[in-house]
């Protein structure tokens, strides 16, 4: 009798059923498919920062060396019939930007080799034929107002989509309506002075900005 009972209970199985391995491929492919769609994003935002890196570190390049002249800017005496205009803001229809001013710190990639003062010069302008735009910088040492060195030109900037300047007067606030895009000044230098880069990368567009603030002190009015 016990040997028919043994006989009749089922023997254990071992291994997994059919159900129980699908259950884990699924589970398995649907870990795969994330991790996969994390790499792909991963490659994507390392692939657009090193397309982008280019634009960033030329535009962080131009506004620290724009910043660095501007606030230490510049006004040499010129007698007191005729005083010179040491900053100078045009924007014309064609997109062309021109900003020009004297400066105490000539600071194009920290280059510096002399402690003279320098009138520097940034145009930006589109070539007619090939509608290239590019940002050219210029600068020649002075003493006083008068020159004492050959000017330089460069072309520091290629592919720019935009270069915007702005300034306020002195007895001008903050107001969006106070910015001016052509400014000249012989006596007392604006309050501030507002720059921009703009770059079209593809679909996507980069703007960089900075505000510089001009100190009024007795060193920057004409003497």
């Amino acid at each position: 009798m016990n040997i028919d009972q043994k006989e009749s209970q089922p023997a254990n199985k071992s291994g997994f059923s059919l159900i129980e391995i699908l259950l884990v491929m699924l589970i398995t492919s649907m870990l795969v498919l994330r991790i996969s769609a994390a790499f792909r994003q991963v490659h994507m935002l390392r692939s657009r920062i090193e397309n982008n890196r280019p634009a960033y570190q030329q535009s962080r390049l131009i506004l620290d060396t724009i910043r660095s002249e501007l606030g230490c800017l510049y006004s040499p005496s010129s007698g007191q019939e005729q005083q010179l205009t040491f900053f100078v803001l045009s924007s014309t229809p064609d997109g062309t930007t021109q900003l020009s001013f004297y400066t105490l710190n000539p600071a194009w990639k920290n280059t510096a080799i002399s402690s003279y003062p320098a009138n520097v010069g940034y145009i930006f302008s589109t070539d007619s034929q090939s509608e290239h735009k590019f940002l050219v910088r210029t600068e020649q040492l002075c003493a006083g107002e008068k020159a004492i060195a050959a000017p330089t030109k460069d072309t520091i900037l290629n592919g720019l989509s935009e270069f915007n300047v702005w300034a306020i007067g002195r007895d001008s606030d903050f107001s969006p309506d106070s910015w001016k895009s052509n400014l000249e000044c012989k006596q007392i230098p604006p309050k501030a002075v507002k720059v921009q880069l703009i770059w079209f990368i593809g679909n996507n567009k980069h703007d960089f900005q900075t505000i510089v603030r001009i100190p009024c002190q007795a060193g920057l009015l004409a003497r």
